[in-house]
């Protein structure tokens, strides 16, 4: 407890870690394996689904324009506030498409509403960190990320088994779902008198007040670290979801697990996080972020080997192994790569070069699942059995998945190598 109280020794502090409760909750409530419920409802089709899981970090693709006119904004608080509330409305809205949409056009109603609802969540989340690093001492930011990320564990387990069981009590009508999006509008009026009682850092001064469109590629792009960083975690995000975009599909549609069994494997994910967040957090802090974060991506190369095992016959057995690995590699993910990238951007312009590191990670989480799209389909063309085919498409998937995140690791320990080796030279 002594070393909790020192994490959270100030107001701000205390208040962003509570509001983490308040915006998991929403989140939680209103994607992932629940957004595809309500997407299948509609007759959405598998890549679609396959998107839903990871379209929050797809929309930050079109975040990048917004940077320029919002670091003119002195405070951070009035940002955070005002997009919070554009982005919980506008997500909510979303489950009122089957009750007030025809038929025919919901699927592409659906489409723009998660677009735009994400979009502004995804902008929500750039400027809550900008706020929240005010705050932060950067000795403890290990430990302090991995205290939020061990609530919003807390919390996600908690909701997974209540969703799974209500979902699966209402048999996956339209009903449980307006239910749960009912329960996700209290929590956004929660986080939203939070944010709005929480003190606001220093008024924050531009260098460049008059910058442009082009000035959100232009001033990343002249930092060559901060770039090569962003290009290692976009390959490696592009690499995972190849497979791992269309594991909950899989999971639902062609295993056709029962919402309770589904959310039980993925609390397989988050328990363990709850002892793993606080080590990582301790192991970043001492001997690096880079260090953990490069550790943990040699990790999901066993999750995705893993998941190329798992059968109809064998997938009680083979997934919970792959998501036991995949848990150590999240927890020491989450933590690194939020304070690497952060201890490489400069002080100013942090939402100009947040955006940037969001849109383009973003092409990652659209890249992936096209491409993974792609080979699936060629691999399910002409075949006699579709869901046999199926199946073994999204093995083979994994597959891909394993053997280029093993590709990726060893040619980036190689250029740091010979980096290194310069730097050794010249000095």
């Amino acid at each position: 407890m002594k070393r909790r109280e020192k994490i959270l020794d100030t107001g701000p502090r205390i208040c962003f870690f509570v509001q983490t409760a308040f915006g998991t909750a929403f989140s939680y409530l209103t994607s992932g394996v629940f957004l595809s419920g309500l997407a299948l409802l509609m007759g959405a089709g598998d890549v679609l689904v396959s998107y839903l899981s990871v379209i929050v970090n797809i929309c930050g693709v079109l975040i990048l324009g917004f940077a320029a006119y919002l670091e003119r904004f002195q405070s951070r608080k009035r940002l955070t506030v005002i997009f919070t509330a554009l982005s919980r409305t506008a997500t909510l809205f979303i489950v009122l498409i089957p009750a007030v949409v025809p038929k025919r056009m919901q699927i592409a109603v659906f489409v723009l509403a998660v677009v735009m609802a994400f979009t502004l969540q995804a902008q929500t989340t750039v400027v809550l960190n900008q706020w929240m690093m005010g705050f932060m001492d950067e000795k403890k930011s290990g430990r302090y990320i991995s205290l939020r990320q061990t609530l919003t564990l807390g919390v996600t387990v908690l909701l997974s088994v209540a969703g799974g069981f209500w979902m699966d009590h209402m048999q996956g009508k339209y009903l449980g779902f307006a239910v749960l999006f009912g329960a996700a509008a209290v929590m956004s009026i929660c986080e939203v008198m939070l944010l709005m009682r929480t003190p606001d850092s220093a008024p924050y001064r531009p260098l460049n007040i008059n910058c442009g469109l082009g000035d959100a590629l232009k001033i990343p792009l002249k930092d060559r670290k901060f770039v090569g960083f962003v290009v290692y975690i976009l390959a490696f995000y592009l690499l995972l979801n190849i497979s791992d975009s269309f594991t909950m599909v899989y999971m639902m549609k062609y295993l056709a697990l029962p919402y309770k069994t589904v959310t039980a494997m993925y609390m397989i994910i988050s328990l363990p996080q709850i002892v793993l967040l606080g080590l990582w957090g301790r192991i970043s802090d001492k001997r690096g972020h880079e260090f953990v974060l490069k550790t943990s991506i040699w990790l999901f190369a066993g999750e995705t080997l893993f998941m190329s095992f798992a059968a109809p016959k064998n997938c009680l057995l083979f997934i919970p192994a792959a998501f036991l690995i995949s848990s150590v590699a999240n927890a020491g993910f989450v933590v690194a790569v939020f304070n690497r990238r952060y201890e490489l951007m400069p002080k100013d312009n942090r939402i100009m070069y947040d955006n940037f590191y969001t849109a383009v990670i973003g092409l990652g989480f659209i890249l992936g699942p096209m491409i993974g799209g792609a080979v699936k389909g060629f691999l399910e063309a002409g075949a006699a059995v579709k869901s046999t085919a199926a199946i073994n498409g999204i093995h083979c998937l994994y597959l891909i998945s394993t053997a280029g995140i093993l590709l990726l690791q060893v040619i980036y320990y190689r250029v740091q190598g010979r980096r290194e080796v310069c730097v050794h030279v010249k000095g």
